[in-house]
C-alpha cells in the first residue's frame, strides 16, 4: 500500500528530476549555436584559397578537430547528468505507478 505522503514525496521527486528537461533544452540550444559556427569555419576553410596540402591540414588540425571535439564534449558533459535524471525520473514515475494500480486495482500497459 502506498500512503498519500508516500504519493506526494514520488511526485516532488519525479518533478524535480524533470526540471533537466530546459538543461537538456538549453545544452541543445548552445550547441546548435556551436554547430551554426563550426559551419561558417568549414565554409571559410571551403572558400579560402590555401596554397598548399598542408596549409589545409594545418587548418584542419589545429582549427577544426579542436572546435569539433570541444562541441562533443560539450554535449557530453552538458547532457549526460540531465538525460541520467529523466532516466530516473521515468523509472520513479513506473514505480509509483504500479504502487497506484495496487491501490486502484487497475493496469495501464500504456506506460510500460
Amino acid at each position: 500500500m502506498i500512503t498519500f505522503d508516500q504519493t506526494l514525496d514520488a511526485v516532488e521527486r519525479i518533478y524535480d528530476q524533470l526540471k533537466s528537461v530546459s538543461a537538456i533544452q538549453d545544452q541543445l540550444e548552445h550547441g546548435r549555436a556551436n554547430l551554426l559556427d563550426f559551419a561558417k569555419m568549414l565554409d571559410y576553410a571551403h572558400k579560402r584559397d590555401f596554397q598548399s596540402t598542408q596549409e589545409l591540414l594545418n587548418y584542419i588540425d589545429k582549427v577544426l578537430i579542436p572546435q569539433l571535439q570541444g562541441i562533443i564534449t560539450a554535449f557530453e558533459s552538458g547532457t549526460e547528468p540531465h538525460l541520467n535524471k529523466l532516466n530516473s525520473a521515468s523509472e520513479h514515475t513506473k514505480r509509483l505507478l504500479a504502487n497506484l494500480q495496487m491501490v486502484t486495482g487497475s493496469s495501464n500497459d500504456a506506460l510500460k
